[in-house]
């Protein structure tokens, strides 16, 4: 499932691309997703508007418009965005497409349907069901005083504190996993059990790991690809996840790994307390 790197990487690349870029056309066709896709609706909505830099929140990507509103979307398990010259033919499961005044597309591409694109008036955000519960940003600034406080407060296992969409907007399975091992903390340790200097390095080590999976594009396991097609090459980099049965890189030791959360978790044994 892309997470905040892979949206990242999305959305830096579309920033280069679509600013100051028209809507002239509408394609596609309307059909069950996460959020309904209604493609007649969206046509009379942005036909017509231009695009502003785009944005992100947590996982979310959040494509402004002039005149005001924007098109939230969001990825799901296996959603693609594409800008691409409108004469390449339409990939299989390319279910919305924006023409652009320049010639090429927009397009939203999802096999599995678990993602969306939809509208949202201007001041939206504020009571939009997606948005609207979200946690701090893990790239702000001020993340190592803003989270340690939400962690110490509560008393479930720190990995799934950490996929908490209502403490921190973004963080995902695999960057969490990675973030733990990098700052020594075992997953099952609780927040309340754990100081506020530990929690104030895993603070810093979830911004460590973020900043590299943005830098290396992100991390395909499987579906994920950026605008122009390229991939993330952060899964070469990864410390433990997906890694249970290896030794540890760090000193040697087995890694392992147990269901947290409902998740797949690894460890380092000796690293990690």
């Amino acid at each position: 499932m892309p997470e905040l790197p892979e949206v990242e990487t999305v959305r830096r690349s579309l920033a280069l691309e679509l600013p100051g870029l028209c809507i002239v056309a509408v394609g596609g066709r309307s059909i069950a997703m996460r959020r309904p896709l209604d493609v007649e609706r969206l046509s009379a909505l942005v036909t017509g508007h231009c695009f502003l830099a785009p944005r992100r929140r947590g996982k979310y990507l959040l494509l402004d418009l002039d005149p005001p509103g924007s098109l939230l979307t969001h990825l799901g398990m296996s959603g693609r965005v594409q800008l691409v010259e409108a004469s390449i033919p339409l990939r299989v499961h390319t279910h919305l497409t924006l023409d652009l005044e320049d010639g090429r597309q927009l397009r939203f591409v999802d096999p599995r349907r678990f993602g969306f694109v939809d509208w949202l008036e201007p001041g939206a955000e504020k009571s939009d069901p997606s948005l609207a519960a979200l946690g701090v940003e893990p790239l702000d600034a001020d993340l190592e005083k803003l989270l340690p406080p939400l962690l110490r407060a509560r008393r479930a296992p720190l990995k799934s504190l950490l996929l908490d969409q209502r403490l921190i907007a973004g963080v995902g399975n695999i960057y969490a996993v990675e973030a733990l091992w990098r700052a020594g903390i075992h997953p099952r340790r609780a927040g309340n059990r754990t100081s506020f200097l530990r929690l104030a390095g895993l603070a810093r080590a979830v911004q460590d790991v973020l900043a590299d999976a943005i830098a290396q594009g992100g991390t395909t396991l499987r579906d994920f690809a950026g605008p122009d097609g390229e991939v993330g090459y952060f899964a070469v980099r990864l410390g433990v996840y997906g890694r249970q049965g290896e030794p540890c890189g760090n000193c040697g030791t087995v890694i392992r790994s147990a269901v947290i959360g409902g998740r797949t978790t690894a460890w380092c044994p000796a690293c990690q307390r």
